[in-house]
């Protein structure tokens, strides 16, 4: 075996123990394989190149497949791990034809869209089925149901009869627990299958990012780093999100819902431009880190709002240009 070979079979192995320990709710796996575990996997394509992914995904498979005796859990490895990476690898065809250049933000922008288009369809798929076997309760209903039997129970002590009628307070304290409950587990219905959508894509894409800087702190990166403050979404992805989000406000029931959680995962890509023009604007200002700082900070505490924003600002970018118009670099490059 080659030390190339070697090196991808260490990083396979590696990748799945960190999301073993994540399904097992370790420190290690809760603080890193949560986020993380397709690190690895995303190294040895920025190091060795795409033909030694093959190599790492094999052992990663004979890895899970061995610490947890469970083929279907093997099976997760190669959908939540293996194959948003190996999708991102695309990038690496990119660098080739950039011939030792940055791989433009329009060629990022291409392969993030066509990693959350993946997302997006295995979503679409998988609520379409869901939908087929509610037998009329809903898609919506069915997942809040099911939310309901994993999520913890009213205390019976603020629901009990003599409680009721013995502790007015108790029963106060019991009744806003259940609507707290009540209303936390719609909210997250709502919300789970475009969040899962994004945790899918997100993983890989810090998993990409994290492991080129790491690289070329080791001199190790195959390729430059990409232009990633160039990033741009194409067209036609900005058309099919319109569409979508039109479609989520027309549409009602289990077809809003999934045209809903379908437009939420779209948004991915126009968030990041988003974020590419915050991004630019703050490469033109002294204290650039400490600015950025302040913006993530804020950007989190401030979630939703700040995402509607970011992608408010991505469409204005892709029709008004305003990177090209007003941010562009003083002395010329990234």
């Amino acid at each position: 075996m080659t030390r190339p070979s070697s090196i991808a079979v260490v990083a396979g192995a590696l990748g799945a123990l960190l999301l073993v320990a994540a399904l097992r709710q370790s420190v290690l796996g809760v603080m890193v394989g949560s986020m993380l575990s397709p690190l690895p996997l995303a190294m040895v394509v920025f190091s060795l190149g795409s033909a030694y992914l093959p190599v790492a995904v094999v052992s990663g498979v004979v890895t899970v497949a061995v610490m947890t005796g469970s083929f279907p859990l093997a099976g997760m490895y190669l959908a939540v791990d293996a194959a948003p990476v190996a999708i991102l690898s695309r990038l690496g065809l990119a660098a080739l034809t950039a011939a030792g250049k940055p791989v433009s933000g329009a060629a990022v922008g291409r392969t993030v869209c066509w990693l959350v288009l993946v997302a997006f369809a295995a979503m679409v798929v998988a609520l379409a089925m869901m939908a087929a076997g509610t037998e009329g309760t809903g898609i919506e209903a069915t997942l809040r149901a099911r939310l309901n039997e994993m999520m913890p129970a009213v205390p019976a002590a603020a629901t009990a009869p003599e409680a009721l009628s013995q502790a007015p307070t108790v029963t106060g304290a019991g009744l806003d627990f259940a609507a707290a409950r009540a209303e936390m587990v719609r909210a997250m219905a709502g919300l789970l299958p475009g969040v899962a959508a994004w945790d899918w894509c997100l993983r890989a894409i810090l998993s990409a990012g994290l492991g080129q800087m790491m690289l070329m702190k080791m001199n190790l990166a195959l390729w430059p780093t990409p232009a990633y403050r160039g990033f741009a979404a194409p067209q036609w992805f900005f058309a099919l999100f319109g569409a979508t989000a039109v479609a989520a406000a027309v549409l009602k029931d289990d077809a809003g819902f999934i045209a809903g959680n379908a437009a939420a995962i779209l948004s991915l890509p126009l968030v990041l431009q988003g974020l590419a023009v915050v991004h630019s604007a703050a490469a033109r200002v002294k204290h650039r880190l400490a600015w950025l700082a302040g913006f993530y900070v804020l950007a989190l505490v401030t979630a939703g709002i700040s995402s509607v924003m970011l992608v408010g600002l991505g469409v204005m970018d892709n029709f008004l240009q305003i990177r090209v118009r007003y941010l562009a670099p003083r002395t010329g490059g990234e």
